[in-house]
């Protein structure tokens, strides 16, 4: 039996259409001075469900996930049950990201319990090396609290010759922005999911063993960095901000 929607005027700009038999959504652009009819099986589709989705609805939603992404520090040891599913969205996220060149740099390493292992030994060495072996073993303690752990790197495609990235128009440094990009799109969908993050940047991200750790050749790939990933016991509140609108923006006539 055939269900109509007919006539009125639509306040929304789109409708969410979830689809029974698929699992999947479909959102459907109207028109905007026209009236329209839609017509759905009962065997296809079990809900329609009027959006509000004016910019200004789309805008509080973006704009709060980026206000709210914070840099965690505490996670609770135990990954949520749906983490897998949510680095996979998150993944998804990050390799649409801007890539100028459509070269598409990005890479990622989901570590297992043997490589978070060695790479948390490795950076253990590198810390009592400089700060002493009790400096050593509490960063070893530390680390190996991380529940989640993924490292995203970058494919080396500059010509080998000098620093590629000094050149403005290179593809090196339009790739590693790419990644940059990459990496923020990924934090905002684990964010927007519940989960919290962490990039870190240390120097076992650049040593030449935590290639051979995690999986990569380290003349072919760098690391943009390595991102804890879980559940945060709690969210920081905003950093102050050095500067203000007034002090970043330059309007130029």
């Amino acid at each position: 039996m055939k269900s109509f929607i007919r006539g009125c005027d639509l306040l929304a700009s789109a409708l969410l259409i979830q689809i029974q038999s698929v699992g999947a959504f479909v959102f459907v652009q109207p028109p905007p001075t026209h009236r329209i009819q839609y017509s759905l099986t009962s065997r296809t589709a079990n809900k329609i469900i009027e959006l509000d989705a004016r910019p200004q609805t789309r805008f509080r939603e973006v704009q709060g996930n980026i206000l709210t992404r914070r840099t965690i520090n505490e996670f609770d040891p135990q990954l949520p049950s749906h983490w897998e599913k949510a680095i996979e969205r998150a993944i998804e996220a990050a390799i649409y990201a801007p890539n100028h060149k459509r070269s598409e740099p990005w890479r990622f390493y989901l570590l297992g319990p043997k490589s978070i292992e060695k790479v948390c030994q490795l950076n253990a060495e590198l810390v009592a090396a400089k700060k002493g072996e009790v400096a050593g073993e509490k960063k070893l303690q530390r680390w190996l609290q991380m529940p989640g752990w993924l490292v995203v790197t970058c494919i080396k495609n500059g010509d080998g010759e000098g620093d590629a990235m000094e050149d403005p128009m290179g593809l090196a440094r339009e790739d590693y922005a790419a990644c940059c990009c990459a990496v923020q799109n990924m934090c905002l969908s684990l964010n927007a999911q519940g989960l919290g993050t962490k990039w870190t940047t240390g120097p076992v991200n650049f040593d030449e063993r935590f290639a051979d750790a995690v999986g990569f050749e380290y003349d072919k790939e760098f690391t943009v960095g390595t991102i804890w990933f879980g559940t945060p016991l709690q969210r920081p509140s905003s950093p102050g901000k050095k500067m203000g609108l007034d002090d970043v923006l330059r309007r130029v006539e």
